[in-house]
């Protein structure tokens, strides 16, 4: 028990690393940078040139310090430290409030609390000057909050006066300015991905690996189409011992569905068709992959034990084991020898290969699933704060060149410095510490590292620093870059868009038991234990209302193209 609890902590550790090691480098990503969003800092002065604006003028440039009197703001936010309990104790945080003048008085909430927290701080009528709120935002939206009296109306005039540097990213491109607007033309606070002085949204970081090791062994080439993998899979077995080769996700999921253009990974099973919001569950597709599975599955290609499996916790295991040759999800920082570079196996022999999604024919295009979002959580201003100017201003900051980089790599002179082309680096006081893994000792510089993504995501520093542990080899992005390669991606950007509360009421009332539904005759079939026909089941989805829900989505999608 204590050694699985080593190894959780150890994972969590890693897998942070992988989320920033893992984006932003996309070559399906929506957009791309332009001078008005690149490299914005606290000197920029962005043109407003939106329609969601309530001003025509320029936002007045972002000068230090903010206050010179002392002023103070409460932040409620996700943290999650034991080393730095109070995110005032960290050095870039005391370097922030020394250059802006405004101290932090802190509201740190864990993860795993932070969805019943957030309910119990709405309800009490007390809110803080500024809340970063569970994922999903606020319930029934940017304009809701507005509606309850929570959050502050003039949000759009404050970004449009005092906020050049969000501003700037916002105007990097159409994508990034609809996704930080309301459907009614509201532009809202959002955090905004990508690398150094860059809007540029996340790759994919998680989907198939297999081991190459094993591959070299049989002499194979690696498979492009499901037929060729049933014979890798097959040949692992009966050639290699590989009692089970193939490790499906829990619910019986697989980024294997893909090559008959459904997903069954996707939030609510939805997918895109062009600009129509569908669902694989009602494609054929999605009843030839369960055909497939189930095949496999009594030829013992596939672990009967799939629903039990923690790609997370168990992984290392299986890997040191030899007990399967194909994951059907493997995290970025995992790839390669990933596992054994973070000490979590010791079989040296084993190489994780990630690899694009397979095809039905010889010839057919890969696509992928994966969501593209450059401007995601949203976080607001309340109705409470007494000066919403020093607000902004303050999360302006937090988008300047000088704010990221405190943000996300600290201090300059001691935990990084700029090289000859001007970009940070991290120092031998992080990459080779006296004591503790360069991770912990960053948490002592940059708040990002403790969970808190407040403001400007950046994508670079994590990338910079797995590259460097690894010795110059990132493989974590070879990963990704290779997963992101697809040109078709069916996601539905279901972040960026805006139910309406009697759309979400319904909407939750469907999906909540469609997807206990899907999940358990996914798995029931696959096993055997069901027999209904996948067009029975289809029928079963319809009556449940499940058109209606999909219909919700694309009511909300017609919408979000519309801002």
């Amino acid at each position: 028990m204590k050694s699985k609890k080593l190894l959780s902590i150890i994972l969590c550790t890693a897998l942070l690393a992988a989320a920033f090691a893992g984006c932003g480098n996309s070559s399906s990503d929506t957009g791309s940078s332009s001078d008005a969003g690149s490299n914005p800092t606290s000197e920029t002065v962005s043109s407003s040139g939106n329609e969601a604006s309530s001003s025509t003028g320029e936002p007045e440039p972002l000068t230090l310090p903010i206050s010179t009197d002392g002023a103070e703001l409460q932040v409620w936010t996700v943290y999650e430290d034991t080393l730095y309990k109070d995110p005032n104790e960290i050095k870039g945080v005391q370097k922030a409030e020394e250059l802006t003048g405004v101290h932090i008085n802190w509201i740190p909430v864990s993860q795993s609390v932070i969805t019943d927290q957030f309910g119990i701080m709405l309800a009490s009528g007390e809110y803080p000057d500024i809340v970063f709120p569970p994922v999903g935002g606020y319930p029934g939206g940017y304009e809701k909050g507005i509606e309850d009296g929570i959050i502050y109306p003039e949000i759009a005039s404050l970004i449009d006066q005092y906020m050049p540097n969000y501003k700037g990213y916002l105007n990097t491109n159409d994508e990034v300015r609809r996704e930080a607007t309301t459907d009614s033309g509201i532009q809202m606070l959002r955090v905004i991905v990508g690398p150094d002085g860059e809007a540029k949204s996340e790759g994919t970081v998680m989907s198939l690996a297999y081991r190459k090791d094993m591959l070299e062994k049989l002499g194979m080439q690696e498979p492009t189409t499901v037929d060729e993998w049933h014979e890798v899979l097959t040949a692992a077995k009966e050639q290699l011992g590989v009692e089970y080769p193939m490790m499906l996700n829990t619910n019986g999921g697989s980024d294997f569905s893909l090559a008959w253009g459904v997903s069954t990974n996707s939030q609510y099973f939805l997918q895109m068709d062009g600009d129509t919001v569908t669902s694989g569950l009602l494609d054929e597709g999605f009843g030839q992959y369960l055909d497939t599975m189930r095949q496999w599955y009594s030829e013992g290609l596939i672990d009967p034990n799939f629903t039990g499996f923690n790609y997370y916790l168990d992984t290392p295991s299986s890997v040191e084991n030899n007990a399967q040759f194909l994951y059907s999800m493997v995290v970025s920082a995992f790839t390669g020898q990933g596992y054994l570079a973070n000490r979590m196996v010791t079989n040296e022999d084993a190489y994780l290969q990630p690899v694009v999604n397979p095809v039905l024919n010889e010839g057919d295009e890969p696509v992928l699933c994966s969501e593209r979002i450059t401007a995601k959580d949203m976080f607001f201003i309340s109705t409470s704060c007494e000066d919403p100017v020093v607000a902004a201003k303050w999360i302006d900051f937090l988008y300047s060149e000088e704010g990221e980089r405190l943000n996300w790599y600290g201090v300059e002179g001691e935990s990084y410095e700029l090289d000859e082309n001007g970009e940070p680096q991290f120092t031998d006081t992080i990459l080779a510490p006296e004591s503790g893994i360069p991770q912990d000792v960053l948490k002592g510089y940059a708040l990002s590292q403790n969970g808190c993504w407040i403001g400007k995501h950046n994508v670079t520093s994590g990338q910079k620093l797995t590259t460097a542990m690894a010795g110059g080899v990132n493989q974590g992005l070879i990963a990704e870059e290779l997963w992101s390669a697809p040109e078709v991606n069916l996601t539905v950007p279901i972040r960026s868009l805006t139910l309406t509360e009697d759309e979400g009421d319904d909407a939750n009332r469907i999906l909540t038991s469609i997807t206990t539904m899907v999940e358990e005759y996914m798995v029931n079939y696959i096993i055997g234990a069901d027999q209904t026909s996948y067009e029975d089941f289809k029928n079963t989805l319809l009556e449940f209302q499940y058109q209606d829900a999909i219909d919700i989505y694309q009511a909300a999608y017609d919408r979000f193209l519309e801002r």
